[in-house]
């Protein structure tokens, strides 16, 4: 719920509150997303060598907490993106354990079940916490910019509670499971994140996950870096866009963001089902086709877009279905990379696909703003189409394999 309210916030904060442009958009969600890759490894490694969970659980929430109740005192960029990497930081001190303490809590077994009700809380939270966001802008609509900062108080408190709860609730788990020992079991998740923020990971980059990568799987997993950038290219600048040219509010934008994780949510399981009837390929080259033809639409209109509902409501609704079509690219890529490795080493794998998706991402909105700013947001976006489809191409070309069923993917 606290990750769901802040979602939509860097791009309000930066353009409303800071009154700045979308190239600090793009800087501000490139650095602070970079803090949390180190910030995951060094509290991953950390959870293993001391053998703990709870604590890192309770700093996760407990240092979120603290580290945005300072919004009051943020009045520049410099501010802004130094609170920012603080919070990368000392949040992900909770991520890399949470998915460890619920299975070193429930027998083997049950694992498949707990984790996917682990990934629907967490995606229902989210949607939720945009909603909150919603409602609450438009009880205090008359605020306008005043409101943003409450937003991230409000979203502190919810950390704080989360906190309390856990140190109430939660107790150390009485086995203790190495991540070498979980080769076979991944994280998936439903919503796509606008910067890299993973809401629970397994597998840790580093010395103890290394293993040999067949070529055809390396390919297929730098070209999913190349995908991410893609759609990072587009996603960053894009609320930054509606504002400037459509006058959208802050309401609008967390509508758009609302829309996006509702529709990715809802479209999950049918996604799933899908899969089963047409396999991997097939659908991941119609899904990205799908945001391709998408981007290039948005690319092209936005040379002749003005200030109307019709043309505000076609851009919220162009986001949410972008929402909606990731859970398509999302399940296709997984069911792919299972299909190409052993189930022994699935989940390592994925912890790479996890791992360079993010890399993607960062460089994807560190370029975006600059594209944006310095050149404008219709190339902005028809980049980003090109850059998605040489990706495709490759993909293609590669021709991964496609038998296993998705059900088994997705409760591995």
């Amino acid at each position: 719920m606290a990750a769901g309210l802040t979602m939509p916030l860097i791009p309000l904060f930066v353009v409303f509150y800071l009154h700045s442009n979308v190239e600090y958009v793009g800087i501000i969600t490139s650095i602070s997303s970079l803090a949390s890759v180190p910030a995951l490894i060094f509290w991953g490694n950390l959870s293993d060598k001391i053998k703990k969970r709870k604590i890192f659980i309770l700093i996760g929430f407990f240092g979120s907490f603290f580290s945005l109740i300072i919004i009051f005192l943020i009045h520049s960029i410099p501010e802004y993106l130094l609170m920012l990497i603080l919070f990368q930081i000392i949040t992900m001190a909770g991520v890399p354990v949470s998915t460890l303490l619920i299975l070193e809590d429930s027998e083997k077994s049950m694992w498949p079940n707990v984790m996917g009700k682990f990934n629907s809380f967490s995606a229902g939270g989210t949607v939720i916490g945009l909603g909150a966001g919603v409602i609450i802008l438009v009880l205090f609509a008359s605020k306008g910019k005043i409101i943003l900062p409450y937003l991230y108080f409000i979203s502190s408190f919810i950390y704080l509670t989360a906190g309390i709860f856990s140190f109430i609730i939660l107790k150390e788990p009485a086995k203790n499971i190495g991540r070498k020992k979980l080769g076979f079991i991944f994280t998936l998740h439903v919503i796509e994140r606008i910067r890299y923020f993973p809401t629970h990971i397994l597998h840790i980059p580093g010395e103890a996950s290394r293993i040999k990568i067949p070529g055809y799987l390396k390919k297929y997993l730098i070209t999913t870096l190349i995908l991410m950038m893609g759609f990072q290219l587009f996603l960053i600048p894009y609320p930054v866009f509606v504002i400037k040219r459509i006058n959208a509010n802050e309401n609008d934008i967390y509508i758009m963001y609302l829309l996006n994780s509702l529709f990715s949510a809802l479209t999950f399981i049918p996604a799933g089902k899908y899969l089963n009837l047409m396999g991997s390929n097939k659908m991941l080259l119609y899904s990205t086709s799908l945001r391709i033809i998408l981007f290039l639409f948005t690319g092209i209109i936005s040379f002749f877009v003005y200030d109307t509902v019709n043309f505000l409501v076609l851009f919220i609704l162009i986001y949410g279905i972008l929402g909606a079509v990731w859970s398509f690219i999302g399940i296709s890529e997984i069911t792919s990379i299972s299909n190409m490795c052993e189930s022994t080493v699935r989940g390592k794998i994925i912890g790479y696909y996890n791992s360079l998706s993010g890399i993607g991402q960062i460089i994807g909105a560190g370029l975006s703003g600059f594209i944006a700013f310095d050149i404008g947001y219709s190339v902005d976006f028809m980049i980003s189409a090109i850059i998605v489809l040489s990706g495709l191409l490759i993909i293609v070309k590669t021709k991964p394999p496609d038998i296993t069923p998705v059900k088994k993917v997705i409760t591995s």
